[in-house]
């Protein structure tokens, strides 16, 4: 959904550009496209933008609700030749190596495209922490934190796995969990 604050001609090609993916236009919308020249609507995400490029907008728009109802609420990873749409709690851990990023399931493992620091970021309110520079851990899959030396843990996981915690974000983990 989307607020429109625009010219009349403006706004009429904007309808049907956004209508065509399926972008409902409303004025109660918290997200405002505005034309150069209007004022900007207090608290609400204004994207502004020359009449003339009002297609690129959309193309923006457009991009960013299909990753916001795709990637950050699911990943596609390859396992052999296959794909598979997997969803974040049935992820245990990302790890980058020498293979490029993979995702570990309870009984498989998939290679995936972005990068750590990605999923880092859109994924960290569903309870993904940063461990080490090279792993990323679905808290929910822990099943014990062991301490060890030096500041760190041992983290086992559901499927028995122990990934190590470095001293680096042994903190950000002890501040997570309140530990």
């Amino acid at each position: 959904m989307v607020q429109l604050l625009c010219s009349a001609k403006v706004c009429e090609k904007l309808k049907q550009e956004l209508s065509k993916h399926r972008i409902e236009i409303q004025p109660d919308s918290d997200w405002v496209l505005v034309e150069r020249g209007y004022d900007l609507p207090d608290g609400k995400l204004c994207i502004v933008f020359e009449a003339i490029d009002y297609m690129d907008v959309v193309k923006l728009l457009v991009s960013g609700a299909y990753e916001d109802i795709h990637l950050r609420d699911t990943l596609t990873g390859l396992s052999g030749s296959k794909f598979a749409v997997i969803e974040p709690r049935d992820v245990l851990f990302l790890e980058a190596g020498s293979d490029g990023l993979m995702a570990y399931a309870k009984s498989n493992r998939y290679s995936i495209k972005e990068t750590l620091q990605y999923y880092e970021n859109i994924w960290a309110a569903k309870g993904f922490v940063r461990i080490n520079k090279s792993q990323l851990v679905n808290l929910l899959h822990v099943k014990e934190i062991i301490p060890w030396f030096n500041s760190r843990y041992v983290l086992r996981m559901d499927n028995n796995t122990e990934l190590e915690v470095s001293k680096m974000f042994s903190k950000k983990l002890r501040n997570t969990l309140k530990m």
